[in-house]
């Protein structure tokens, strides 16, 4: 998914004032996701994106309009982080890939294949790059909506 336009995601973005309707349409679809992700814990697993409530192209959308219209700074932090969390949420996951910290000695490596090391590191690295791209498209959201 690319991010370099901020008119990929149609024309209800923040060039002008979204009406009342699609804002609280967004608004609702953030809030369901916040709960939906408090529920899942995803924590710092990796996720089949057939998972999520509503499809993860609308919840990227939602995300831009409701962090442009938001003008308290905590908040819009909050929801640029809550945001993010749609990177770890992946085409063709299948079962969730359950990524827990080690301590600094380490544990004992479980035995896992090669094929599972190498898809596990091909979804890591497009999650770390989607990731870096919603950021850039978020921050991008709050500043043109500012002018």
């Amino acid at each position: 998914m690319s991010y370099g336009s901020l008119s990929a995601f149609g024309d209800t973005w923040c060039r002008y004032s979204p009406d009342t309707e699609t804002l609280e349409a967004a608004h609702d679809l953030v809030d369901q996701y916040l709960v939906f992700a408090e529920e899942a814990q995803v924590g710092n697993d990796i996720i089949d994106e057939i998972e999520l409530p509503v499809p993860k192209p609308v919840l990227i959308k939602s995300f831009g309009l409701v962090i442009a219209a938001e003008h308290r700074p905590q908040i819009r932090t909050l929801l640029i982080k809550a945001g993010m969390t749609l990177a770890q949420y992946r085409d063709d996951v299948g079962p969730r890939i359950r990524l827990k910290p080690t301590t600094p000695h380490g544990r004992p490596r479980a035995a896992r294949s090669r094929e599972y090391e190498r898809r596990l590191e091909k979804k890591l690295v497009a999650a770390a790059a989607e990731r870096i791209n919603l950021g850039a498209f978020y921050r991008r959201a709050f500043t043109e909506a500012i002018h």
